[in-house]
């Protein structure tokens, strides 16, 4: 007959009722119907063991795939038009290479000015050593050969010696002032160009560019490019209440779905000095799987926050509860169910543990 119930019920009337009592006299209580239940319902029922096992409590925490490198690149100065943007998102670029650059505004002419200029006066100063050199060798043949080497002579000479040194000494100066005045300046100006360039510090792949980026106005330290390295990838995550479960070498259950289908594995700790706020994993290096995902792929991570071993337990789903006491029923005389009044301590994933009310190889209904 399966779930069929067969019920039959007796009503038993107040005596006023009974009696055929009309009117006067009658009191609430007299109205009161009592129903009671003669026979037992025939019920099949889901029933588990009282066992010894373990209760194991887990929880999931959310990671997400990011790259372990990663740049971003801003503008030193602001107010400046941005006059190029030379990279797009999901370009490949070298280190060092031009990604952006401001409007120089006629540096890059005054830094070549500059640059001649510099060029041209260490020249110049080069030349007056040749010169001096000249000079001097000019004036010792002079005396040489077209005096008679008197002492009044040889005074001349030696004051002749002293002012060629003198005057070239004074011509060199001036270029080094002029040099040294113009490589400041140079310094200067090249420094203030290359603020307003982004150059690549890494090698890797664009993964932002800010929209609208080339032709507005720069804003100094505003993340404007991002560059990350994919080469190397691991698992992050915010959770950071569940630092305290990890240790260097703990193994969790990690659970990804992907275009091609769940992927499941296992997860270590990666880097656990640098936890702060993020916790990072990786997939074991022995670990012979190939997960081929795009950064930014999500997946869930389980961890063991709490055991019992070999403790007495039941299917949590045997546990009622009333007025903040646990019970559950068991099958008593007549296939009729009974209330058992327990003890509960740990709860686990799908188990119970059981501190009393119950003993191990008895049977309780399930939900």
């Amino acid at each position: 007959m399966g779930n069929t119930c067969k019920k039959i019920l007796s009503i038993l009337v107040a005596a006023g009722l009974v009696l055929g009592q009309t009117g006067c006299g009658q009191t609430k209580d007299e109205d009161t119907l009592i129903i009671l239940e003669h026979n037992a319902e025939e019920r099949i029922y889901n029933l588990a063991v009282v066992s010894i096992g373990d209760v194991i409590d887990t929880d999931s925490i959310k990671c997400t795939y990011v790259q372990t490198k990663d740049e971003e690149l801003s503008f030193s100065l602001s107010g400046k038009n941005i006059a190029a943007v030379y990279v797009e998102n999901g370009e490949e670029v070298e280190k060092g290479q031009l990604l952006a650059e401001l409007s120089d505004t006629g540096l890059q002419e005054e830094i070549s000015r500059l640059e001649y200029r510099i060029a041209r006066n260490q020249l110049l100063y080069e030349q007056s050593l040749t010169e001096e050199e000249s000079a001097l060798e000019g004036r010792l043949l002079q005396y040489q050969y077209q005096s008679r080497q008197t002492t009044a002579e040889e005074e001349a000479y030696k004051k002749d010696v002293e002012d060629i040194k003198r005057n070239y000494r004074y011509i060199r100066e001036d270029y080094q002032d002029v040099i040294r005045a113009d490589t400041l300046q140079l310094y200067a100006l090249q420094s203030e160009l290359a603020s307003g360039r982004i150059y690549a510090g890494m090698s890797g792949t664009v993964s932002y560019v800010k929209p609208g980026l080339e032709g507005s106005i720069s804003i100094q330290g505003e993340m404007v490019i991002k560059i990350i390295d994919g080469t190397e990838c691991v698992f992050e995550t915010d959770s950071v209440e569940y630092a305290d479960f990890f240790e260097e070498d703990t193994e969790a259950d990690f659970l990804i779905v992907t275009n091609t289908g769940a992927v499941q594995c296992k997860l270590v700790p990666f880097q656990m000095e640098e936890w702060g706020e993020k916790l990072y994993f990786k997939v074991p290096e022995e670990t012979e799987v190939n997960l081929n995902l795009d950064v930014g792929s999500g997946g869930t991570m389980k961890i063991v926050v709490a055991e019992k071993e070999q403790v007495l337990s039941i299917p949590a789903s045997a546990v009622h509860t009333a007025d903040g006491r646990r019970y559950v029923y068991v099958i008593g005389e007549n296939s009729m169910r009974e209330i058992k009044w327990i003890e509960t301590g740990m709860f686990g994933d799908g188990m119970v543990e059981i501190l009393s009310g119950l003993s191990e190889g008895e049977r309780v209904i399930i939900r």
